[in-house]
């Protein structure tokens, strides 16, 4: 609002005077104003008539009579007291000048064929007017700025609710449409925007019983395939056989792990963004993930855990940063040849975690697209399974927490995956 508000009052204003001394300017040179008052130099002529057909020597007393009603002061001055300037010049050739100060307009005429200078002095009126004058022009620019505020105040404040309710779209229990008068300037932009936000919530609820859906219809003939392999458990049969429905048994759990981890993925889409933060400790966390993901690991490969927090507690959501790390260290034993570093730091601003292995990294120009959802870099590995939702996971938690995720490349010569967010 003050903003907007604040620049265009400026652009107006200044529109104005700009405009305004142009057409002065252009008026000026079309109809130049008269140096002097045609009335002032009638009365230096009348004057130096008077004074020229009386003989009386006493000229002074002679010009101080023709004035005693008049609000101008007649004097005459000898040209001798001139000074050698273009004005004095101008002065001795005959012409009349016109001088002001602050208080006072002096006009000045020599007489013909004489050495005395007419002075007629005038008290100036430009104090008063120059009072009035300030207030008008406080009057004017602040009717200006009433105008202003008068039509920017409706436009703010139906941005300020669009605004309000972008951020509502998606949650449940809030209108999805707006209310905004139909005399506001905003008005078809609000029915371009209700007809956007209608579309959301139905592609939104699409997905929703999609996801229902795929979990029902998916879950219940893995179940059964999962209960006939284990009946065969029991039966003695041939070496290949068993070869064949050992590889059945591990594409059903790759396909609960699929389900599992779109389910995850939909739920995080879904979940509110309030999160419920709280100080702790992330070396507990980091270290109970590593044994809990390490129990069951077959290749023996070295995690290193640095920790620069200097005991300083560390504020998160903890359930999600826990899901954000676990992903991490999971994708590095998955990469890794031999070793892994998990460094942990706290700074004055931010909080830091980087998870950094030596297995093949992530070239350079996919280190973005690594956080899309769906994507693997690496799947034609045998020794990698994956659906691409991992990292799509640990970028949105990051964004819940106003931080950042970014790919980067390890001094141990894999792949480095760094999460700060503000403290």
């Amino acid at each position: 609002m003050n903003r907007a508000f604040v620049s265009l009052y400026l652009i107006i204003v200044l529109s104005i005077l700009l405009l305004g001394l142009a057409l002065n300017k252009f008026w000026d040179e079309v109809n130049p104003p008269q140096a002097l008052d045609p009335a002032v130099v009638d009365l230096i002529e009348l004057l130096e008539q008077s004074l020229q057909k009386n003989s009386d020597p006493n000229k002074q007393m002679l010009l101080a009579k023709e004035t005693a009603k008049l609000k101008y002061k007649a004097t005459l001055v000898s040209v001798e007291n001139f000074s050698r300037t273009a004005i004095a010049e101008k002065i001795k050739q005959g012409n009349v000048v016109s001088v002001n100060d602050e208080h006072t307009n002096y006009f000045y005429k020599r007489l013909a064929k004489t050495d005395d200078i007419l002075v007629l002095a005038y008290p100036s009126e430009l104090n008063n007017r120059s009072e009035l004058y300030a207030v008008f022009i406080v009057v004017f620019y602040g009717a200006i700025a009433g105008v202003v505020f008068l039509w920017v105040w409706p436009l703010t404040r139906d941005l300020a609710r669009l605004s309000q309710h972008t951020q509502q779209i998606g949650k449940e229990g809030r209108p999805i449409t707006i209310a905004i008068s139909t005399r506001s300037v905003l008005y078809p932009f609000a029915n371009v925007f209700n007809a956007m936000a209608t579309r959301l919530d139905e592609l939104m609820r699409l997905q929703k019983e999609m996801t229902l859906a795929v979990s029902h219809e998916l879950r219940t003939p893995l179940a059964r395939m999962k209960f006939a392999l284990a009946m065969t458990e029991e039966q003695e049969l041939p070496v290949s056989l068993q070869r064949q429905l050992a590889g059945i048994n591990r594409d059903i759990a790759e396909m609960e792990s699929l389900i599992n981890s779109f389910l995850a993925y939909a739920a995080f889409d879904q979940q509110s963004q309030q999160l419920n933060q709280r100080e702790g400790h992330i070396q507990d966390l980091v270290r109970d993930i590593i044994a809990r993901l390490t129990s069951h690991q077959e290749n023996h490969i070295n995690i290193e855990v640095r920790d620069e927090t200097a005991e300083q507690a560390v504020v998160c959501e903890w359930s999600l940063m826990q899901t954000a790390i676990q992903n991490l260290i999971h994708n590095a034993l998955g990469y890794a040849k031999t070793s892994i570093r998990v460094t942990l730091k706290v700074t004055t601003t931010h909080f830091m975690i980087a998870v950094e292995d030596d297995g093949p990294g992530v070239p350079e120009d996919q280190q973005t697209r690594v956080f899309e959802s769906f994507v693997r870099i690496y799947s034609e590995l045998t020794n990698r399974s994956g659906f691409g939702l991992g990292l799509a996971l640990v970028k949105r938690i990051m964004d819940w927490h106003l931080g950042d995720a970014i790919c980067s490349r390890s001094v141990l010569g894999g792949a480095k995956f760094t999460l700060t967010w503000p403290r």
